[in-house]
């Protein structure tokens, strides 16, 4: 820890398509809230952390703060690449004291309340993670396009697929069809061409598409996203494992549309996320300070 004692705890949730700061007082009290741009290890970390503090400044009452006056947790998608982790980290700015975590430990943190629990996070991106005591586990999130699969970013390209498929008759051209080829002036080229270039948080626009068309009874979408509860499902079975007690919550832009599609077993444990991501990571700044040597708890 630095000499000098924190006064303020600040949680990043860095994300492929925005990023969240919560602030904390040393009371656990919130000073402030505010969203910015990505900021991810995974194809933007040169300008993470330009991101991370504009983001930061934007809470009037840390405009002028001296991070070493701070207690930081970032939770940013894409700490498993060493390679852009360790250059991360080479980049950071001065903080009081600065942890980096994967995302999916800040939202078990948020969702638990800093307790114990397991999380599907259901994103742009999909990754789980639980805690039970000082044992943590992870499963997915290895990144689109090989991995993530129920998540937003996998939504969209599959609807693209399809749409393609239609296109040129190998499946009917329905609503979802439509929907994506209307974007292009009904050229099914022009789609593959942007789909060739087209990142994780593109494809994941889409993924509004696909659960908007589901609601209205549109049968491709459904089974879309039937397949993407498949896929989340899966993701936390291999998280809860022998940790049966674990309740589970689902985080994420697309929680509340993959929820009730979950194996039935899955849906009995369920509970609702206490706080974002964010605030879980300014959570664990204020409980890691609290927790500390140097603090005599």
């Amino acid at each position: 820890m630095a000499d000098r004692e924190p006064r303020v705890f600040i949680g990043v949730d860095g994300g492929a398509s925005k990023t969240r700061v919560v602030a904390l007082d040393a009371a656990g009290q919130l000073l402030g809230t505010a969203n910015g741009a990505a900021a991810t290890l995974n194809g933007r970390a040169d300008t993470s952390w330009a991101t991370i503090l504009e983001t930061i400044r934007a809470i009037e009452t840390l405009a002028n703060l001296d991070l070493a006056d701070a207690s930081v947790v970032v939770g940013i998608a894409g700490t498993e690449i060493a390679p852009a982790y360790r250059a991360f980290l080479a980049a950071a700015p001065a903080c009081g004291a600065l942890k980096v975590v994967s995302d999916a430990h800040i939202a078990c943190a948020g969702a638990h309340d800093g307790g114990n629990g397991a999380i599907v996070s259901v994103g742009t991106g999909v990754v789980g993670f639980c805690r039970d005591g000082e044992t943590t586990a992870r499963a997915g999130g290895w990144g689109f396009p090989h991995d993530d699969r129920g998540s937003g970013a996998w939504l969209g390209m599959e609807a693209v697929g399809h749409a393609l498929a239609a296109a040129d008759g190998r499946r009917m051209r329905d609503a979802l069809a439509e929907r994506l080829l209307a974007d292009f002036n009904n050229d099914p080229g022009a789609l593959a061409g942007w789909a060739c270039s087209a990142h994780a948080g593109d494809f994941a626009g889409y993924a509004r598409a696909v659960v908007e068309l589901a609601g209205h009874g549109e049968a491709s979408a459904n089974a879309l996203l039937d397949t993407a509860g498949q896929h989340v499902s899966a993701v936390a079975r291999a998280l809860i494992g022998d940790h049966a007690d674990l309740a589970l919550a689902l985080t994420g832009g697309l929680a509340e549309t993959i929820a009730p599609r979950l194996d039935a077993d899955l849906q009995a444990r369920s509970i609702p996320a206490v706080h974002d991501g964010a605030h879980g990571a300014a959570l664990m700044a204020r409980q890691s300070f609290m927790t500390s040597p140097e603090t005599g708890s």
